[in-house]
């Protein structure tokens, strides 16, 4: 078997690769070491429309349902934002939706 397997989008995802089941809209893309990349932010709002979870409900769900699953040492990328980091001396970098220039902020 193939190391790679294809994606419905003719993308590459590794053979392992986990597709995680009713967060197809949390996918934001995928890795170059072939992993789809699940965005937190997306996946805790489809938890908390979707299945009438509080905001602490979902996060705690995902923590230990969603994370808890990758055991095959390939799985999936979560994407956390920037806003969650806390790294002294990071400059973030932003883009307003009606400025054509990116700020430092």
């Amino acid at each position: 078997m193939s190391e790679f397997l294809t994606g419905k989008d003719g993308g590459l995802l590794v053979e392992g690769a986990l597709i995680l089941d009713g967060l197809n809209d949390a996918i934001v893309g995928a890795s170059d070491c072939g992993l789809l990349i699940y965005d937190y932010n997306k996946t805790v709002k489809i938890f908390m429309e979707r299945d009438g979870m509080t905001t602490e409900e979902a996060i705690e769900w995902i923590d230990y349902n969603v994370m808890g699953v990758q055991c095959n040492e390939k799985g999936f990328i979560m994407m956390y934002d920037r806003s969650l980091l806390e790294i002294e001396g990071l400059n973030v970098l932003r883009k307003f939706p009606l400025d054509s220039e990116l700020k430092l902020i």
